[in-house]
Parts: structure tokens; C-alpha cells; sequence
């Protein structure tokens, strides 16, 4: 008994309409053919001489030869008769044009060529195809022809032939009745080449998984219907600009999908990569948002690069979305990356166990989120291992170039008091101890319980209002808690909604760290900035104001009091000055600040009171809640640079000073007055 084979079964969709069936006189079928514009129809030369029952390579037919033409419609194929064109015969290239004969029904709908082997030589990338052919052997059972899956891999075989690579489990293979069909791009439909041959496999069952394609650009006598302009003057440009300079308008393009590395060298790199993506939710495909975005970048190359878009139909650029994008102000340089992360206490268990979630949002984009359970000592590990795969997916490397990347952790109180996050160290190539995570990244903490617990609603809210209020003035009150205020004298301090910043010094031994801090979170102060106390830290610098705080004379005339500007020193690094208000711009910077601290001491032991006396600035801690938390990233972000509280507006007294242009506070209940970085404005 004969062994079982696959079934082959026809395609249950007619042939495609601009394919035709080239049947030879004695009822066979020769090959297949491409209609093209006028009435034509693209085969091959020996398509052509086996339909005719005449020997290959005998020369060329006599001009006007006439062979029949099975031409596809509604209700199956229609005979037609066809004469060849005798000028376009190219025996070398196994290429001949035939023209339809006036008949019964319409012409066939041409087919739009496609050069690709230009892109598939530069990006290396084979290019997924179909093949609708009709193998001679099978006769009628497969009426409308076997699709065949292959890929173009590049230029091969013969000279101006491509290669044609089929799987070795796939049951269609390439035979007799595929020359001359038609080799459609798997991506946007469109007819790349024709069937030229197959080959013979080296082992068993290797017929027909080799094959080779004749591509449209090759054939001399249709150039004309192949040539692109536009795409050709766009692809100049791009490939002469380097993607560095366009970072943003590759942003732009893929603001829809997860965050992604790129390595790309030129825009037209990334032009290649964009076009093989399929188009966003507008119908825009993303390589002409690329090509429009990078136009509002590089002005004087506006005119090739929007010409692109403006060459395709309808159906491939939505008009009403390409107008919307050109009303689009130009993208924004990315500022910066965040990294959130998340430790979510659990219940039970005998030691402290935490969910740590995370995502990476750039470029206005973000990646899916991350999920762990550790216990407390495999916390910092954990986190290092998020942070070393954020490095990875930025890519840090010449292409693009490496992005500032923020920190962000919603820490409950237990490790916000511990104080040891900036001490974590990052691994190193070479060195086993690495360098601190505070000097190595701009570190911003946030508390976990007033960003998520139900029972901090309240100081959620009048953080809101704080914020809103210094969006309104352009700056915020400053206030300072000495070491161990009592827990109502903090809370009575903190009362006023003009205070946005909130400075505590813990003492020498803490103990009224926890309670000053939890009193600040309380009253809804958006910055807190203090000191961790540890054993053996370095002391205040001689002569340093260390028992009482001086009685400054507020704005309003009440004496309130605040830090002694003049020691400890230790913060003076951030702000040094004796006014008791910060403008929006400064608040905002103060993450910038205390960040470049850490890194000019990282050379330095400034724990040493021999060295500096000015105490180590790891040991100070920053807390900010400026921004949203991540359980509110559903919600759209309004668009911004970076964390900041909106600059003053107009009418403000005394200087404003140098700030973005002004933006409206937000309504509560509304998007916070920052967020994330984010590059992209929302439409």
C-alpha cells in the first residue's frame, strides 16, 4: 500500500484578480501571468512557449502570436485571447508582455508592483511571501490554484533572479503551473516578482522548496509601472540622516506599541523597520508618521518626505488622519526615562515579603509590567536586576545614545525610614563593588501608603491642593522640623497649604525621624527632604547651629521656625538661601540637584569629618510627589518634560523665575500637574 501524503487542497478565495491562468493548447496549464495597466499581462518566455507547444529557446514567436488567457471574475475564469508583444521579449530575463484582445467582460485589475529587493538587500531581512499557483498535474482538482508560503531571501541563482525559499513542512511545493505567477508580499499585498523556476533538492522530498523569482524592478520593459519617485527621494534623505538626530519622530511612530530597543544607525533603517509594522489605531502606517515627524524636525527635507505620503492612495494614508498629523506640533527631544517600582507590602508570613512591580516608561511609550514576590533581603537584588534590564532595553550604547533614567520607588514607611536605597550598588563589568545606585541615577522616593492606601485619601488630597496652589503662585513655602519635634507641634507646622517643601533632621539618633515624617506625608507636603541618621556617621562641621532653629520673619509677618541656613551644612548643597519660599522650577530641580551632589562626592569620602565635616549625602533622602502614581497609568499623562510643578503665571510678585512657558493647573480629580516623562503631545 502506497504511503499516505498530505491532502492538497484549493484555496477556497478565487485567484487573485490580477493573476490570469495561461492554459496551453492541449489543455494543460503552461503557467500563470501578472495583469498590468492597459490591458497587459507579465509572464514568463517559457510560459509563453509552453502554452504554444513550441521547443524553449527556439527564438523569439512572431509579433502578435496569438494563445489563450483564462482571466479570473466573479464566477470563476473567462476565456480570453491574447497576442504577444514582440519588442518586450526577453529571452535572457524569461520575461514577455501579452496584450488582451477586446472580449467578453472587463480587463483584469492590474496589480501595483513593488520594488523591494533594494530594501531586503540593505536590512538582510527575508521578506515573507505568497505564491496562488496552478499546478499542472493536479488539472481540475484545484480549480483556483495551491498557495505556496515562501520567502524572498535576496538576489541569487541566476543574474537578476531572486531566491525563493520555501519550508520543508509546508505540503505546497513550487512545480509546474507556478511560472509566471504572480509573488505577492505578505505585508501590504503587493506583486514583488513572478515565478521564474524551480530547483531540484539535493535529498528526498526536496523538490520545489527552492525556487527562483524574477523581480519586478529587473524587467527593463515595465520600469515605468515599477519606479516610485517619491519613495526613492524619501529613502535618499533618510538614508543620509543619522537616527540619533530623529530619535523623536521614531518615538512618535511607535507611541502606540510597547517600548522597544533600537539599534538603528540611519532614519532609513528605522524607515525599513516601521514599514513592516502594521498601521495604529488611526490607520496611519508608522513609517509616514516617521517620514512626517522627521519632516518637522529637518524642515529643509520637507517637501521629499511628506511628497511620500502625499503619493498614496487613500486606502493606504487616511486623509483626515494625515491632516490631523501635520496640525501636530513637532516632536519633543526625550528628556528623560522613568523606572517604577513598586514594593506592595504582603500580609503574613514570618519576615517582611513584598510584591515588586515595575515598567519603564520612555519616549511615550512604556513596557508591559514586571511581577515578583521577595522577601526583604532579595529586595535590593531584585530591584538592581529591573534596573540592569531598563539599561538593556534603552539601549546603552552609541545608537541610540544613552537616556537619563529616573528612579522612581513607591516604598511603604518601614523602608522609606531604612534609608539605605541610595547605598544600593550597581554591578559593574569589572569590579565586584559597583557604584551606588544614588550617584549612578537620579533617585526619587514616594510613599507607598499615601499613593495607594485608602485611608491616606485625605492627605492625597490636600497634597493636590498644595500642588495646585503653587502651580497658581509659581512657588511654594519652605519649612523646617528640628530633631524630635513633638508629633502635634509637627503636624500644627505643617498646616499652612502654602508649604510644598518640608526639610527634617532626624538628630543624631533618629528617634523622631519616623514621627516627623509620617507627620509631614500626613499633611500632604508634594517634597520632603531628610536626613537618615546612622551610627557613626560623620558630625556637623564646627561652629554648626545644632540646639535650636532661628526665628526667621515669614511672608504674612509671623515668625515661624526654620532650618538655620548656615548649618548644618548639610543642606546646603540643595538650596542655600534666606528666602522662605522656592519657586516651581527649584522644587522641581531638587531630585537634579541632590542627584549631581552624590556624584561629585562619589570620588570622595565625605563621611569623613577629617576630610569634609559635611556628612555623607547618600544619607539624605528625597521624597516627592509630583507625579501621579503608577496605578493611575491608564489615565492618559498630560504632556510634559518632566516632573515639575507648572512655572508661575502671569501677575506673580517678584522676579519669575526661568521656567518652560506656563500651564494650567489641573482641577482635582483631574491629571496631575506633572507626570512621566513624556515626549509626545496627546492629541
Amino acid at each position: 500500500m502506497a504511503s499516505p501524503s498530505p491532502t492538497l487542497r484549493s484555496s477556497p478565495l478565487p485567484s487573485p484578480a490580477w493573476q490570469v491562468r495561461i492554459p496551453a493548447v492541449d489543455g494543460t496549464v503552461a503557467g500563470g501571468g501578472v495583469a498590468l495597466p492597459g490591458g497587459t499581462v507579465l509572464t514568463c518566455a517559457h510560459v509563453v512557449d509552453a502554452a504554444l507547444l513550441r521547443p524553449r529557446r527556439a527564438g523569439a514567436p512572431a509579433d502578435g502570436t496569438a494563445l489563450e488567457v483564462d482571466v479570473p471574475g466573479p464566477c470563476g475564469f473567462t476565456r480570453r485571447t491574447a497576442h504577444l508583444i514582440g519588442e518586450a521579449w526577453d529571452a535572457a530575463g524569461d520575461t514577455a508582455l501579452l496584450r488582451l484582445a477586446p472580449g467578453a467582460g472587463a480587463d483584469p485589475e492590474p496589480a501595483r508592483l513593488l520594488a523591494r529587493m533594494s530594501r531586503i538587500e540593505r536590512t538582510g531581512r527575508p521578506l515573507p511571501v505568497r505564491i496562488r499557483g496552478h499546478p499542472s498535474l493536479l488539472g481540475d482538482q484545484a480549480p483556483h490554484g495551491l498557495v505556496a508560503a515562501a520567502q524572498v531571501a535576496g538576489y541569487g541563482l541566476f543574474e537578476g533572479a531572486a531566491q525563493l525559499n520555501l519550508a520543508a513542512d509546508q505540503p505546497v511545493r513550487i512545480t509546474q503551473g507556478f511560472s509566471g505567477c504572480g509573488v505577492r508580499a505578505d505585508d501590504d499585498g503587493g506583486v514583488v516578482g513572478i515565478v521564474r523556476s524551480s530547483l531540484f533538492g539535493a535529498g528526498p522530498g526536496a523538490d520545489g522548496l527552492l525556487a527562483a523569482m524574477t523581480p519586478v524592478e529587473s524587467i527593463p520593459s515595465i520600469s515605468h509601472l515599477v519606479a516610485d519617485a517619491e519613495l526613492a527621494e524619501a529613502e535618499s534623505f533618510l538614508g543620509r540622516t543619522a537616527f540619533t538626530g530623529v530619535l523623536p519622530a521614531y518615538r512618535s511612530a511607535t507611541r502606540e506599541r510597547p517600548l522597544e530597543a533600537v539599534g538603528f544607525r540611519t532614519a532609513l533603517e528605522a524607515f525599513d523597520h516601521l514599514r513592516e509594522l502594521a498601521p495604529g489605531t488611526d490607520g496611519l502606517p508608522p513609517e509616514v508618521v516617521f517620514a512626517e515627524e522627521v519632516a518637522k524636525l529637518r524642515p529643509a527635507a520637507r517637501g521629499p518626505l511628506r511628497g511620500y505620503a502625499d503619493s498614496r492612495g487613500p486606502e493606504e494614508v487616511p486623509g483626515e488622519a494625515l491632516r490631523r498629523l501635520r496640525a501636530r506640533p513637532a516632536p519633543r527631544p526625550l528628556a528623560a526615562a522613568r523606572l517604577e517600582i513598586v514594593a506592595e507590602p504582603l500580609p503574613g508570613g514570618r519576615g517582611p515579603r513584598y510584591e515588586v512591580r515595575s515598567r519603564l516608561r520612555a519616549g511615550g511609550s512604556s513596557t508591559p509590567a514586571r511581577t515578583a514576590r521577595v522577601g526583604e533581603a532579595e529586595l535590593p537584588g531584585e530591584a538592581l536586576e529591573i534596573v540592569r534590564e531598563a539599561e538593556l532595553l534603552l539601549g546603552r550604547g552609541p545608537y541610540p545614545p544613552p537616556v537619563p533614567m529616573t528612579l522612581d520607588f513607591y516604598l511603604p514607611l518601614p523602608l522609606l525610614l531604612s534609608g539605605g536605597i541610595a547605598h544600593w550598588r550597581v554591578r559593574t563589568p569589572a569590579s565586584p563593588h559597583g557604584e551606588r545606585l544614588g550617584s549612578a541615577y537620579r533617585i526619587v522616593l514616594h510613599s507607598y501608603e499615601r499613593s495607594f492606601a485608602p485611608h491616606w485619601s485625605g492627605a492625597r488630597l490636600r497634597m493636590r491642593r498644595r500642588l495646585e496652589r503653587a502651580a497658581r503662585e509659581g512657588a511654594g513655602r519652605l519649612r523646617g522640623l528640628p530633631p524630635a519635634v513633638p508629633p502635634g507641634r509637627a503636624h500644627d507646622a505643617l498646616a499652612d497649604p502654602r508649604i510644598a517643601v518640608c526639610t527634617v533632621d532626624t538628630g543624631a539618633d533618629g528617634a523622631g525621624a519616623a514621627l516627623a515624617l509620617i507627620a509631614a506625608l500626613e499633611a500632604g507636603v508634594p517634597t520632603l527632604v531628610w536626613r537618615i541618621a546612622r551610627p557613626g556617621a560623620g558630625p556637623h562641621r564646627p561652629g554648626a547651629a545644632r540646639d535650636g532653629y532661628r526665628e526667621r520673619r515669614g511672608g504674612g509677618g509671623g515668625k515661624e521656625p526654620l532650618l538655620p541656613w548656615n548649618g548644618p551644612p548639610i543642606f546646603d548643597k540643595l538650596f542655600y538661601r534666606g528666602d522662605l519660599s522656592l519657586s516651581a522650577a527649584e522644587i522641581a530641580d531638587l531630585p537634579r540637584r541632590l542627584h549631581e551632589w552624590r556624584m561629585e562626592s562619589t570620588d570622595t569620602d565625605i563621611s569623613d569629618p577629617m576630610h569634609t565635616g559635611h556628612g555623607d549625602p547618600f544619607d539624605i533622602a528625597l521624597l516627592t510627589d509630583h507625579a501621579a502614581p503608577p496605578a493611575a497609568a491608564a489615565r492618559r499623562p498630560a504632556p510634559a518634560g518632566s516632573d515639575v510643578i507648572p512655572p508661575p503665571r502671569a501677575g506673580r510678585s517678584g522676579p519669575a523665575p526661568a521656567a518652560p512657558p506656563p500651564r494650567p493647573a489641573p482641577l482635582p480629580g483631574a491629571a496631575p500637574i506633572s507626570a512621566p516623562d513624556e515626549l509626545l503631545d496627546s492629541e
